[in-house]
């Protein structure tokens, strides 16, 4: 029943890209170097928009505060805050 199930989903689409269906114990060697090469480009790139299933959770929050960060000091070098007048009695 799970051989069946497996054939029947190996190549289907989701999203736009072919599913790859196997046993959980299955591992090929071409997939452990897609793996480590594909971590590694991750860690190299750092952008916000590469939100993957490879990025832990910390990962993932680690980058949503600097960006948050990030745009927040843009924000803060465009605009020129107003100056107060100074009060003296």
């Amino acid at each position: 029943e799970a051989q069946l199930a497996m054939e029947k989903m190996d190549g289907r689409l989701a999203c736009g890209r072919p599913l790859v269906v196997r046993f959980a114990g299955e591992k090929t060697t071409a997939d452990a170097s897609k793996s480590s090469k594909g971590a590694d480009d991750l860690k190299k790139s750092g952008t916000f928009g590469c939100f993957t299933s490879h990025m832990s959770r910390s990962s993932k929050i680690a980058a949503i505060k600097n960006k948050l960060k990030s745009m927040e000091e843009e924000n803060c070098s465009s605009v020129k805050k107003p100056r107060q007048a100074g009060t003296s009695i």
